[in-house]
């Protein structure tokens, strides 16, 4: 007997996701691996189908935190997750978004450069294009790497 025999189908968010998950091509294990909180690839294809294969089969439906988080790892919007009745997990979605929106804006506030080391600090402040003053810092890091003085130069 299939869960569709049983009377569970997936939910419209289910589907949502499975889609989403296969245009990007992603297995359900790889999916579960981007998500930052803990979820497996098995628990990932229960929430999909909409049921855990017991007997009888036992509906799953996914918390909002981890819906959120399912749509944001498969590029799923908040306001696709509300058209399928799903307020609250795009609410906290919005919310992960807003948050990493904030982090790589500071991202790009802060300098290429470590500005504690005297060498990248000064080629840092070079008055040239910000590519080529990242290509020298690159270059200085290499040389640092690599051990043959060049910190000991300045």
């Amino acid at each position: 007997m299939t869960s569709s025999e049983q009377g569970i189908e997936p939910p419209p968010e289910a589907d949502l996701i499975r889609v989403a998950r296969m245009a990007r091509g992603l297995s359900p294990e790889k999916a579960a691996d981007l998500t930052p909180i803990r979820l497996g690839g098995a628990r990932w294809r229960h929430i999909e189908r909409g049921y855990e294969p017991k007997r009888p089969p036992k509906a799953v439906r996914a918390p909002d935190r981890t819906l959120a988080h399912m749509a944001r790892v498969v590029g799923v919007t908040p306001e696709r997750l509300t058209d399928v009745g799903r307020a609250g997990a795009a609410e906290v979605l919005r919310e992960i978004l807003r948050q990493e929106a904030e982090s790589d804006a500071a991202q790009q506030e802060r300098p290429y450069a470590n500005l504690a080391d005297r060498l990248e600090r000064t080629a840092w402040e070079m008055p040239l294009p910000v590519e080529q003053r990242k290509l020298i810092i690159d270059m200085l890091r290499e040389a640092k790497s690599q051990g043959n003085g060049a910190e000991r130069s300045a």
